[in-house]
């Protein structure tokens, strides 16, 4: 699942993985644990963040060396973590769908802010509602557009998402007998 943060990624890749029997894994749960041992700050941010997508693609693996379909979701950067998915594919032939979740910036931006100030989001990412701004400028200088990724890509409105349809498509994508969903 790719899309910027307060998109409703998480909600759409929890369900799906459920609808599909498939193991699940957020960039952010690994990064929340990585806070408990480590601490969260700011000059530890950089290191967790490398850290949890080190371990999120590490884990992806082992499923699929193990033959397990996976759903992964995190606010992949279009920039930066191309590269861990194409390796992924050429050396396990994975059918990648990549569904991907956006809104309106304005949108991201006020969600974000909104789950920043509920207090409900683990201390360790150190969320403000004014980071929202920065929010806004990265999803607008396209930080989190779609993945240049071999395979199909599937756009979702989180707002308006039709689950029996949306796995249809992530079935008709990547096989009835081979569901590989790791940019989901």
């Amino acid at each position: 699942m790719t899309g910027p943060p307060a998109s409703g990624k998480t909600r759409v890749a929890r369900e799906l993985a459920r609808r599909l029997s498939l193991p699940f894994i957020v960039k952010d749960t690994l990064k929340e644990r990585l806070y408990e041992v480590f601490g969260g700050h700011d000059e530890a941010e950089p290191a967790v963040e490398e850290a949890a997508l080190a371990i999120l693609f590490s884990v992806v693996e082992s499923q699929l060396d193990a033959g397990v379909s996976v759903v992964a979701e995190s606010n992949f950067d279009a920039r930066s973590d191309i590269d861990p998915f194409r390796d992924l594919h050429r050396r396990y032939d994975a059918r990648l769908v990549q569904v991907h979740c956006s809104k309106p910036a304005e949108q991201v931006g006020q969600q974000f802010a909104e789950r920043a100030a509920s207090g409900r989001r683990h201390p360790g990412h150190g969320d403000r509602p004014e980071d929202a701004e920065e929010v806004v400028a990265d999803l607008e200088s396209g930080r989190w557009d779609t993945l240049d990724l071999p395979g199909e890509l599937i756009a979702v409105d989180v707002d308006d998402v039709d689950y029996d349809d949306l796995l249809a498509r992530v079935r008709r994508h990547a096989g009835e007998d081979e569901v590989v969903a790791c940019a989901t």
